[in-house]
């Protein structure tokens, strides 16, 4: 599985395990996992949900963000 991280996170995850750069989009702040079984999954949906608002068009971020006010 690969999501767009930020720079610091990608760098803070490349220490761990699972983790590396992603071939060719790496250098975009793209993060592959495998085999996260493993893993702390509310630190995974953490980094998907960001991800994905990383990705998205503006007005679907803009939605996301009204229905999941923190």
């Amino acid at each position: 599985m690969s999501f767009k991280s930020d720079r610091e996170t990608q760098e803070i995850l490349l220490q761990k395990e699972h983790f590396c750069k992603n071939p060719y989009i790496g250098h975009h702040g793209w993060v592959s996992i495998q085999n996260p079984a493993g893993e702390d999954w509310d630190e995974l949906i953490d980094l998907i949900q960001e991800a994905y608002l990383r990705a998205a068009p503006k007005r679907l971020a803009k939605k996301w963000n009204e229905l999941h006010k923190k």
